[in-house]
């Protein structure tokens, strides 16, 4: 598949039909997020793929009493768009797989050297973006890209990341290894909709200066 065909018409699939993707198409998914450029080529990553059933209710458990703990101390009138965001949390069970992606703890070069100029930390926060989240995110763009050229939907997402403590536990991570992100993926059901969430134009977006 042509590239800016992929990049054209790839959007968030949440629902998807009862396909189980090979080990070889999880594999080229991978593959492709370890292509992605990254800080320094640190490659701080790792990405679990899980199909099993239980695993997968295990961690939306996790999210949902992250939510639960999150509820018992809001008012009736904060609690409902949460409760909204509550299910588009956990969906990700029912996807025939999904990755979850881990950052590796590694210290940065640019942020060292900025401490020892005597820059304080709120400062550097201000200077310079997470590069390694940054990087992250690129993995996951060349991960989703990927599943669409070989026919398979996909969502990226963040919430789910709130249970990270007991999704921690049941993936068994490392105390330097942090949760990033979840990717749902599947074939996108036959009644999912073509259409597109809308864009902003390219002009609302883009300046150049000459």
């Amino acid at each position: 598949m042509e590239i800016f065909e992929a990049i054209d018409n790839r959007k968030t699939i949440r629902k998807y039909d009862d396909y189980k993707p090979t080990t070889e198409e999880v594999k080229r998914i991978i593959n492709s997020a370890r292509l992605a450029p990254s800080a320094i080529n640190m490659q701080n990553w790792k990405f679990i793929a899980i199909y099993n059933k239980k695993v997968k209710e295990e961690l939306a458990n996790s999210v949902l009493a992250a939510y639960d703990r999150i509820l018992s101390n809001l008012n009736e009138e904060d609690k409902a768009p949460v409760e909204r965001y509550k299910g588009h949390s956990t969906f990700f069970k029912n996807a025939p797989f999904i990755i979850v992606c881990v950052e590796k703890f590694a210290p940065s070069f640019m942020s060292g050297v900025l401490e020892k100029a005597g820059i304080k930390d709120e400062e550097i926060k201000l200077m310079r973006p997470d590069s390694y989240l940054l990087s992250m995110g690129g993995a996951i763009e060349n991960m989703l890209l990927s599943a669409y050229a070989l026919g398979l939907g996909s969502c990226w997402m963040v919430a789910p990341v709130l249970g990270e403590d007991g999704m921690r536990k049941t993936l068994n991570l490392k105390e330097d290894e942090k949760i990033v992100s979840i990717l749902a993926f599947g074939r996108p059901a036959s009644d999912v909709s073509d259409k597109r969430s809308p864009k902003k134009e390219l002009d609302e977006i883009m300046e150049i200066i000459e």
